[in-house]
């Protein structure tokens, strides 16, 4: 068997994983011209959110970003929060009812907006600052990671990371659907499942994918909950595991009509 070849290239930031807080990230090297690179898994946009709601420092960092107006004019804006309980009958019954944002915390409120439009403004404001030279550069996974004992020289020529990335094909980076629609979502699947990089990796390495070696200054892991750059490092989720599902509630409003 032939050995494969790797390409090789240089970047002075590696970020893994293009959901909100990857974006959040690449956002502010187009915005500071810092040489970045962004990879994930998905080979598609989210099409179905996972992270809908915003808060109201989140609006306000938009607010800096310049594109906040966007944000509130699409989303639907959060007035009050209903408690609900169960009684000592059983019976779940409203428990409490308060503002959502406190008068004179923020001239904004938390709000709900679909994930997919979010990931649009911080796409649109990178491709602005970095003249779109910062790309998603989607259906990529890193598959090894190595940090060399110099990792503290900070000079400009020393690139102490060593990633091993794993282009996958257009099959391996579609996303199995569970809802049995023929509408693709976006999403590999939800936090609340067993991760799927290690199964990914090895499927593609059956295949023979093609891989590249990026040497970094710095890596940062925006992968989420089971985060592959968290694991490499040896580290573990800290904090609460339960796992929690949340919606949001409210009537439907009807305009009135004269008959």
């Amino acid at each position: 068997m032939a050995t494969e070849q790797l390409s090789e290239s240089k970047c002075d930031v590696l970020i893994v994983g293009a959901g909100p807080a990857g974006l959040m990230m690449a956002t502010w090297m187009a915005r500071c011209g810092i040489n970045a690179r962004i990879v994930d898994k998905r080979g598609t946009k989210i099409y179905s959110g996972q992270a809908d709601g915003l808060q109201i420092r989140s609006l306000e960092i938009f607010d800096s970003f310049g594109f906040v107006d966007r944000v509130w004019k699409e989303a639907n804006h959060m007035i009050e929060m209903c408690m609900w309980n169960p009684g000592e009958d059983g019976v779940i019954r409203r428990s409490d009812r308060v503002p959502d944002v406190p008068v004179g915390l923020s001239r904004f409120q938390q709000i709900v907006l679909h994930q997919g439009r979010i990931e649009r403004f911080f796409l649109d404001h990178i491709k602005k600052h970095s003249k779109d030279t910062l790309r998603v550069e989607r259906a990529v996974l890193p598959e090894s990671l190595h940090i060399a004992e110099n990792c503290e020289d900070h000079s400009p020529k020393n690139y102490p990371i060593t990633v091993q990335l794993r282009h996958l094909t257009e099959e391996e980076a579609k996303p199995a659907q569970s809802t049995g629609s023929s509408v693709s979502d976006g999403l590999f699947r939800s936090n609340l499942a067993e991760d799927d990089t290690d199964n990914l990796i090895a499927k593609s390495r059956e295949k023979e994918g093609s891989s590249e070696m990026v040497r970094a200054k710095y890596m940062v892991g925006c992968d989420g909950a089971h985060s592959w750059t968290r694991r490499q490092l040896g580290f573990q989720l800290e904090g609460e595991p339960t796992d929690y599902i949340w919606g949001v509630l409210g009537p439907y409003i009807y305009p009135h009509t004269n008959t």
